[in-house]
């Protein structure tokens, strides 16, 4: 009787002993974590890759709406591109972007051959697309073949203000 009490005993004991269960539940919550951070850290880039790439065709529309169409496409192109009017020694704003990115448009009012509106766009209809490029493959993560690429597409068309007389 006296060995069935030290047995039990014992048993209570290591049941009410958690030592190491923290520990456990770490290793549990770890890969999740990993995973979580890894999609947020994705995710934040990608928009953040998104804002500057809408505020260079923002920037490339507007001065193309200012300046002769068809002499300053090749300023605009390297607005959207680097920021910059001459893209000469400087990385362009996301990498991997060219200029075979941009599309510039500009339509005209009907019956005329006045320019109405310009539009510069990153992977139009006339430029090739430009695809996030990722720090983290999610998808090896997740055990799967899932890849998180999307395809930037932003676009801004203002009216021509020059005056074409």
């Amino acid at each position: 009787m006296k060995t069935r009490s030290m047995i039990s005993g014992k048993l209570r004991r290591f049941i009410r002993h958690d030592k190491g269960a923290a520990m456990a539940e770490l290793a549990i919550l770890v890969p999740f974590l990993i995973l979580l951070v890894a999609a947020i850290s994705e995710f934040g880039r990608y928009f953040q890759t998104y804002t500057a790439l809408a505020k260079s065709t923002r920037a490339a529309a507007r001065y193309l709406s200012n300046h002769p169409f068809s002499t300053s496409q090749t300023q605009a192109t390297n607005l959207a591109v680097c920021g910059q009017l001459s893209c000469a020694g400087v990385a362009p704003l996301a990498e991997n972007l060219s200029a075979a990115n941009i599309c510039i448009e500009s339509t005209q009012a009907t019956g005329s051959t006045r320019i109405e509106t310009v539009t510069v766009s990153i992977g139009g209809n006339c430029g090739t697309a430009y695809n996030f490029k990722p720090l983290f493959n999610i998808g090896a993560l997740l055990n799967t073949n899932f890849m998180f690429r999307p395809a930037v597409r932003p676009s801004t068309t203002m009216y021509y203000m020059l005056d074409q007389n």
